[in-house]
């Protein structure tokens, strides 16, 4: 089980941590830990991270397969809520992505307003390579980070990218050394944090809110029109 250990640091930072000491694969749990985090500190910066060498291996798989297609997609749904809770959190929110960041993994990474992706780790949104159809909200939040061409280029044949390439399509925003992930994200988060925080809420919302709040209210719809479909390929 992925925890997700929350830090209300003395520079009034909320620091979120994923880490399971395996993968960080994601679940139920994990994801209303997370929507929980930043709804409980709507004005507190956010520096979101992973253990060391992985951020996050994305759903955890096996638990799919073991449950029946209402916790299926219940995990779905919790999932499209928790990125729609990043997404929208009126602060900065930076992401120190420690190492892979695979599927909804490079999801959660891509909620973040600056990523910081570790040299050496694996990033894609990989659905199609595995036989799988991406949800609406992946492709929602995929159409907000990345040009028109990745999309057809990227996520549809569900490449698999490094660290250079994740930053070159907009899956994250830089790529560092993994020793310089952390220092990289603490610089640009402080930027970030010292900026109008009025002015950034509202330009953000204007950014992005109508998409958000619009993937959101297709939210419990799309999922139940994949579910059978994406039970049966993982049995």
């Amino acid at each position: 089980m992925t925890t997700v250990r929350t830090t209300t640091r003395a520079d009034g930072v909320l620091e979120v941590v994923l880490d399971d000491g395996a993968r960080n694969t994601l679940r139920p749990e994990v994801f209303a830990d997370l929507a929980a985090a930043v709804a409980e500190h709507p004005d507190a910066p956010v520096l979101l991270t992973g253990r060391e060498g992985v951020f996050s291996a994305g759903l955890d798989l096996k638990w799919m397969a073991a449950h029946g297609p209402d916790d299926v997609a219940a995990l779905l749904i919790g999932c499209g809520r928790a990125l729609g809770a990043v997404l929208r959190h009126p602060r900065p929110v930076v992401v120190a992505a420690t190492g892979h960041a695979i599927a909804a993994g490079t999801l959660l990474a891509m909620c973040g307003d600056h990523v910081v992706a570790a040299e050496g780790g694996a990033w894609g949104l990989v659905e199609t390579a595995n036989g799988m159809e991406l949800p609406d909200f992946a492709l929602s939040l995929a159409r907000l980070r990345l040009a028109p061409r990745d999309l057809a280029t990227v996520v549809l044949p569900g490449a698999r990218l490094d660290a250079a390439g994740a930053a070159r399509v907009g899956f994250a925003d830089e790529a560092a050394p993994p020793a310089a992930v952390r220092d990289r994200a603490e610089v640009r988060l402080g930027e970030l944090a010292v900026l109008p925080a009025a002015a950034f809420a509202a330009n953000k919302h204007r950014l992005r809110g109508a998409e958000v709040a619009a993937m959101l209210d297709r939210l419990e719809g799309d999922v139940a029109a994949l579910i059978a479909g994406f039970h049966a390929t993982l049995t």
